[in-house]
């Protein structure tokens, strides 16, 4: 029994280093303090304490050891939930500032960068923006902005 208790505490050591570098939203985590808590207690039983003592100690890391492992995936769940914040795909919704326009393409300056810029499509017929303008990027292909103007009521990053 003592034998079993050890392999399982072992085991449980391994799936939590697992995790660490192959993360799983905290499954073989949970899995992990399960085993821990179970080889715990075939090692109490194995050393001679009642039940009544490696029962309530088992379940008591089992416990500590789920919630630790439900909060790892509430984590990960909400992380997996949020907006981009970096790269191209997070300009999406910031200002810029032209640089240059000429017909229906120019540069603009967006997060300290200078990109190739077009209207977006839908954006009403009026003068073409000039140096100096604000604008707001509405997409990103590649390495080109669809840029709207800025209202005047925008607030943006």
């Amino acid at each position: 029994m003592a034998t079993i208790g050890v392999v399982a505490v072992l085991l449980g050591l391994v799936l939590i280093l697992v995790e660490a570098h192959a993360p799983t939203a905290g499954v073989l985590s949970g899995l992990s303090a399960l085993l821990i808590a179970a080889g715990v207690a075939a090692l109490f039983v194995s050393g001679g304490v009642a039940q009544v003592v490696a029962i309530p100690v088992a379940i008591g890391l089992a416990g500590v050891g789920l919630v630790g492992a439900a909060a790892v995936g509430r984590t990960v769940a909400t992380a997996r939930r949020t907006p981009i914040r970096s790269g191209p795909q997070g300009l999406v919704g910031h200002a810029a500032t032209v640089s240059s326009w000429d017909g229906d393409s120019g540069s603009v300056q967006a997060d300290g960068g200078l990109w190739r810029a077009r209207l977006a499509f839908g954006c009403p017929e009026s003068p073409p923006p000039r140096s100096g303008d604000a604008v707001v990027v509405e997409a990103v292909h590649g390495l080109t902005l669809d840029v709207r103007r800025r209202e005047p009521w925008e607030v943006l990053p």
